[in-house]
């Protein structure tokens, strides 16, 4: 028996639409399972790159650093870098970017007015600034926190995460 053109083609359409209808079934089904599952939009912050980032406490822009709660945010890591001051000893380096769906454009965290701890106005979350763990809201993984090694007058904050 003889296909003709028009057949094959006809043949080859029905198959190309139950393929597609196939694909926007699983889609859905995958889409569907992601809104149930808060862990799974959760995925770990971008990695970050830079070269280590020095910042002489000496200088007029790093003046807040020189009191304790004092903080300045570094152009450095995904979105930023909040360099915070616990104590004349003590700095910890925070990646801005939330751990709460931080692929979202607003999922940034500052340092709240208090100085006492981090937030992320996007979905609510704080952080502690002693560590970067979350206190409050859907987030349930610290932030990004970076190496920070003070030598004298001088800090020097590398890409790699203490947590």
């Amino acid at each position: 028996m003889l296909v003709t053109t028009a057949e094959r083609q006809g043949k080859v359409f029905m198959i190309t639409i139950k393929n597609f209808l196939i694909l926007i079934t699983l889609t859905f089904i995958v889409s569907s399972n992601i809104g149930c599952n808060d862990e799974i939009l959760e995925t770990e912050i971008p990695p970050a790159a830079f070269p280590d980032v020095v910042v002489n406490l000496d200088l007029p822009q790093y003046q807040d650093l020189n009191i304790d709660q004092g903080h300045v945010t570094l152009n450095e890591g995904v979105r930023g870098i909040i360099l915070y001051r616990v104590n004349a000893s003590t700095y910890n380096a925070f990646e801005v970017n939330c751990s709460y769906q931080p692929y979202d454009a607003c999922a940034n965290v500052i340092v709240d007015q208090s100085n006492l701890f981090l937030r992320d106005d996007c979905c609510g979350s704080t952080f502690s600034v002693q560590d970067g763990q979350p206190t409050r809201g859907p987030a349930q993984f610290s932030l990004r926190r970076y190496t920070v090694v003070k030598e004298r007058r001088t800090l020097t904050i590398t890409d790699q995460p203490i947590n």
